[in-house]
């Protein structure tokens, strides 16, 4: 089945979720909370996601979009060179901090608030960060790094670090201290 794009209205109830569901919870954001923010009806919200729980798994889908869509467009359009993409990838991280979008990260903060009551919150999330690992250790691959696995385990865990310390700190430059961490790391890689 082909997914149509959604109305003006749904993209700003899916927008106006994904903001209240990282800054104030999941459980917190009540439905009436969300249409009042987003400023749409509530025919919208069931005719659209159905309920609250797919409204959730669609601002999974786009949150996933945006890191699919570093990957396949953002650092391809930077550079061809693995290694300068998986060093660029950090630039698109500060970046992030620094705009008014970045609240922490969204399967992570999920997985916190229903972990113990919603196996399938921790399935998607733990689908995510295979992804997004299974992408960085192409690069390292393509870099021609020994253990690519090992190296991308690494590198998840120092964008892991740098989403939790921003989100924290409010301070995007964690991004530029873990950049200078996956220099060294790259280094000694490469090294070995």
């Amino acid at each position: 089945m082909e997914s149509t794009p959604p109305t003006v209205a749904a993209e700003r109830l899916l927008e106006s979720a994904r903001r209240l569901f990282c800054r104030e919870g999941i459980h917190a954001t009540g439905v009436s909370r969300l249409l009042s923010d987003a400023k749409v009806a509530r025919r919208t919200l069931y005719e659209t996601y159905g309920s609250k729980e797919n409204l959730l798994r669609a601002v999974f889908d786009r949150e996933a979009a945006m890191w699919f869509g570093w990957f396949d467009q953002a650092l391809p359009q930077r550079t061809d060179d693995p290694e300068q993409r998986l060093i660029f990838l950090f630039d698109l991280l500060e970046e992030w901090f620094a705009s008014g979008r970045f609240f922490g990260c969204l399967f992570t903060n999920a997985v916190a608030e229903h972990d113990k009551s919603s196996s399938w919150v921790r399935d998607l999330a733990q689908a995510h960060f295979d992804r997004v690992h299974d992408r960085i250790e192409q690069l390292a691959a393509a870099c021609g790094l020994p253990e690519p696995a090992w190296v991308a385990q690494q590198i998840s865990l120092l964008i892991d670090g740098a989403i939790a310390t921003a989100m924290v700190s409010r301070n995007a430059r964690s991004a530029q201290v873990a950049r200078s961490i996956l220099l060294t790391l790259l280094r000694e890689a490469k090294a070995a």
